[in-house]
């Protein structure tokens, strides 16, 4: 999945009930988490080579507990909840391919790869993104006139 898909995602979850209720703020670590495993991986694998692809150290539940428990210490136990919610969404949507969910206890096979724009799956992520803003917004207009 690329930027727009995951960030689909993360608006998705911004309608869920703790992030309706809580505060604003609750919603940077939540976004920040959306596409922080990509921003780590591809980084790791793509621009410093140390790996051979972009799924790796931000990409297994190892990353994703202990990320959320740094981000509950910054942000306080409803951010730590944002930030799990956001890394966990990012994960389950990359799962249509291989997610190394138990590295770096499990061996993977990690392929070499190449980080890659496919435009036709850019331009569908992009459509299902404005779509689940559209949404958002029109339950948050119908909420209001409750």
């Amino acid at each position: 999945m690329q930027i727009p898909g995951h960030l689909a995602v993360a608006v998705a979850e911004s309608n869920l009930p703790m992030f309706q209720r809580g505060p604003r703020r609750l919603l940077i670590p939540l976004f920040l988490a959306s596409l922080f495993p990509d921003i780590v991986d591809k980084s790791i694998g793509y621009i410093f080579h140390a790996m051979p692809n972009g799924r790796h150290f931000a990409h297994n539940l190892f990353s994703l507990l202990g990320l959320s428990l740094l981000a509950g210490l910054i942000f306080g136990p409803a951010g730590g909840w944002a930030w799990f919610c956001g890394h966990l969404g990012h994960l389950l949507a990359d799962s249509g391919r291989m997610v190394p969910w138990f590295f770096p206890l499990k061996k993977y096979p990690f392929q070499k790869g190449r980080l890659k724009f496919d435009p036709i799956q850019l331009l569908q992520e992009t459509v299902i993104l404005l779509l689940v803003l559209i949404f958002s917004r029109k339950r948050d207009f119908f909420h209001k006139r409750d």
